[in-house]
């Protein structure tokens, strides 16, 4: 009971449970994109390399284009970033569907979804900006993040899912045009949430040309942290597939152990208070993290690799909840929608160079090699944490001068 009171607490703030609805929404976009982009491609060229050409392009465009839209959130509103871009994004999707429609040479289709990659909406960086500047409780954040991890992760289970659906009931083009009607729902609902016209209201005015990001130490070396997770989570998924391969068993099953220890390992987080500071519990997760996947290089049954990749969802999605704090935290509050786009930027590279790297790594070498790839990248993050973690813990508490405003007798 108190794990869930500690949701209650959080949603309680004004106008958070709306955002936080809306923006699950909007996440069904990254559960239902890659597969309908997919499906239409493979459908309309009968090539699944041509299909693969155009998911890939619609990630990579998302990937380098996040930051732009940060930017324009933090310098002109959040409300003109989420109306621009998902009108672009939904200009072009409709392209790409009159394209298949149209039966023209589907190497058309790759520059289309990739302009549509391009137009993705900023929504994750709006909402997270949202929540460090309405919520001022730092529990209450962390609870709202763990809370988001649990929710992405429910749409890469509940997107498919729905995907597969429609393209049952309908022609297979009606997963993008479904896809992209979603979007543009959540998009226009977040838009209209009375904290998000109230952050907007009250953001503090940022000068200057470019993409000025307070790039500070911390920053971006939290941002390295971000990609060197996402990394190993890319390569874990390639490994286990391989291994999947080699058992005789579905990888399907594997990948859903991830999503399930993901989900469990997020809504205990944001439910329980946990002793230590942001770093140093990010630097244990990231360990254990990287030591669960160095164990599958060991080759384990199918039993046992299934829990490994249980107790790797487990920390990864705290992990990923802390790793949104900590963003947050480190970016000024003029910064706060680019840094979040830049967290969006560094988790799609981090998992393609993961995903691609471990993917030759396996073929050229084995799977141990894989595992070992993807564990390394994990340790590597956690050594990178050690060190701030362990400056928090050696750094002395100010003691007030008896008397000050800071001191628990002081008068003001």
């Amino acid at each position: 009971m108190a794990v869930v009171a500690r949701y209650g607490s959080a949603l309680s703030h004004p106008g958070i449970a709306r955002v936080v609805t809306a923006a699950f929404v909007c996440r069904m976009l990254s559960g239902m994109v890659s597969l309908a982009l997919l499906l239409v491609a493979e459908d309309a060229s009968g090539s699944y390399a041509n299909a693969g050409a155009v998911s890939g392009a619609y990630a990579v465009a998302l990937a380098f284009t996040s930051p732009m839209w940060g930017r324009i959130a933090d310098r002109r509103g959040s409300r003109t970033a989420l109306a621009w871009a998902v009108c672009l994004q939904t200009l072009f999707f409709g392209l790409f569907a009159a394209l298949v429609a149209a039966s023209v040479w589907p190497g058309l289709l790759i520059p289309a979804a990739f302009c549509a990659g391009a137009a993705t909406p900023p929504a994750a960086a709006v909402s997270n900006a949202v929540y460090m500047a309405v919520v001022p409780e730092e529990d209450d954040r962390k609870t709202l993040f763990a809370l988001c991890g649990l929710l992405t992760e429910s749409v890469f289970v509940c997107g498919p899912l729905l995907v597969a659906a429609i393209v049952v009931l309908l022609p297979v083009l009606y997963a993008v045009v479904v896809t992209a009607a979603v979007s543009f729902v959540g998009v226009w609902w977040l838009r209209a949430a009375p904290a998000v016209r109230r952050v907007d209201r009250e953001r503090p005015p940022l000068a200057g040309p470019g993409m000025r990001l307070d790039w500070n130490r911390r920053q971006v070396r939290i941002q390295l942290v971000v990609a060197a997770a996402a990394f190993a989570i890319g390569g874990v998924q390639v490994t286990v597939t391989a291994h999947a391969g080699a058992l005789g068993t579905s990888a399907g099953l594997f990948v859903a152990a991830l999503a399930c220890g993901g989900v469990l390992g997020s809504f205990l987080y944001g439910g329980l208070r946990l002793p230590g500071t942001g770093p140093a519990q990010l630097t244990v997760a990231l360990a254990l993290y990287g030591g669960c996947v160095l164990a599958l290089g060991l080759g384990p049954a199918a039993l046992l690799t299934v829990a490994l990749l249980v107790v790797i969802g487990f920390v990864n999605g705290p992990a990923d909840a802390i790793e949104t704090v900590l963003v947050g935290e480190y970016a000024s509050a003029a910064c706060r929608a680019q840094a979040f786009a830049f967290l969006v930027a560094s988790n799609w590279v981090g998992f393609a160079a993961g995903s691609f790297v471990t993917g030759v790594v396996v073929q050229h070498a084995s799977t141990a090699a894989g595992a070992l790839t993807a564990g390394a990248a994990a340790l590597c993050a956690a050594a990178s944490m050690a060190l701030p973690a362990a400056k928090e813990i050696r750094r002395p508490v100010p003691r007030p001068e008896p008397g000050s405003a800071e001191a628990p007798t002081g008068q003001p």
